[in-house]
């Protein structure tokens, strides 16, 4: 699958250089996506790098694209976050989509023309998917849906969406259908954008279905199978997320290791005080490890085996690393660090949601430990 002719990683440095870093802190400020930047990233192919070269994607390895979004999440976290919302519903469509599905979808998704979001949360149903209450109810040739989601990334923007209903609401989590909403179908109104602690140049927004008619034909795999569709996306997600954080903490520590440099207190560089010198080698060391774990990770997807306990880890650790990281490379700084005219603050503010995104450390911790505990001998 990997693509050699292109170096997506050297192009991803140069993109992000010259055309998402002199904004970054204004998308922050204003809650902004980078829509002016739609067609260069089309043009670079960001939306189907790691997808099959037969359907319109890139044809990179997984390793290869966890390092396209640590490189956009060094940069701007919210971009990172962004695409992988979208690439989570291309991931999915490969897997479990249709010949027919695929031919409709692929094309404009791949290449960008369209993006897409998938959402499974409502305002009482995260980390237990089983509890969501919107429902599919068959109607004539179609699906009747209702009921509210929260927490889509790429709300707004997307034109395709990846949605959870209940289609046996008695069922628990066997009881659950995915299917494709496509933006501007009657019944489907999607709700203002929210403010957010961090990764603000993501869109996220709570959405709304009235009697939303769709095609029979926009379900995705088995009526009450979604939940095993469900867990595959967040396998892929925990990974992507983890490649976000390791960028995040891969920006921070580069910055606190520059202004230690140049910084001097009691009459030399900070980076010749002890604890100063502590502090940089405890992030270093945590982030080379997490990049091991990251890598191999991916690797593991790549080689086609189950990955679902490397990326809980690997999204686990991360999580943990990149909030270190974060606090210390602002400590690092001191007063300035806690001011918005660093990205220092910015970046503790995007690694914050590590620990909440695409499964909880708690309940990371729980998936982690139940798999663990079976395991007859650890490697």
């Amino acid at each position: 699958m990997k693509n050699n002719n292109v170096d997506i990683v050297a192009k991803t440095k140069q993109f992000c250089k010259e055309y998402l870093k002199p904004i970054a802190k204004e998308l922050d400020k204003n809650y902004r996506f980078p829509t002016e930047l739609l067609g260069l990233m089309k043009k670079e192919g960001f939306w189907g790098i790691n997808q099959p070269v037969e359907y319109g994607g890139g044809g990179y390895d997984n390793v290869q694209a966890c390092k396209v979004i640590e490189e956009i999440a060094k940069v701007s976290a919210g971009v990172a976050m962004s695409i992988h919302g979208h690439w989570s519903v291309t991931d999915a469509l490969v897997k479990f989509g249709t010949d027919s599905q695929k031919k409709k979808y692929f094309p404009s998704l791949l290449n960008g023309e369209k993006i897409a979001a998938f959402c499974v949360s409502e305002i009482q149903a995260g980390s237990d998917a089983a509890s969501i209450t919107s429902t599919a109810v068959k109607h004539g040739d179609g699906w009747l849906i209702n009921g509210p989601k929260w927490f889509c990334t790429n709300g707004g923007l997307a034109d395709i969406y990846l949605l959870a209903f209940k289609t046996d609401p008695q069922a628990g989590s066997k009881g659950i259908s995915l299917f494709i909403v496509e933006k501007g179908t009657a019944g489907f109104d999607i709700g203002e954008p929210q403010e957010k602690m961090g990764c603000r140049s993501s869109v996220i927004t709570g959405l709304t279905f009235k009697n939303c008619l769709i095609p029979a034909e926009n379900i995705i795999g088995n009526v009450n199978g979604g939940f095993k569709l469900i867990m595959h996306a967040l396998n892929s997600g925990r990974l992507e997320m983890a490649a976000m954080g390791l960028g995040i903490a891969k920006a921070s520590f580069a910055e606190a290791k520059k202004y230690a440099n140049r910084r001097v207190a009691f009459g030399k560089p900070l980076t010749a005080l002890y604890s100063i010198q502590e502090m940089l080698s405890d992030m270093y060391v945590k982030i080379q490890a997490a990049k091991l774990i990251v890598e191999d990770a991916a690797r593991k997807r790549d080689s086609g085996d189950n990955y679902s306990l490397e990326s809980s880890v690997a999204k686990l650790f991360v999580a943990q690393v990149v909030n270190e990281v974060c606090y210390k490379a602002l400590q690092v700084f001191g007063g300035h660090g806690y001011m918005q005219y660093n990205n220092i603050e910015r970046y503790a503010r995007d690694g914050r949601v590590m620990d909440i995104g695409v499964g909880t450390t708690e309940v990371l911790k729980m998936v982690v430990g139940n798999v663990v505990s079976k395991i007859k001998d650890v490697d």
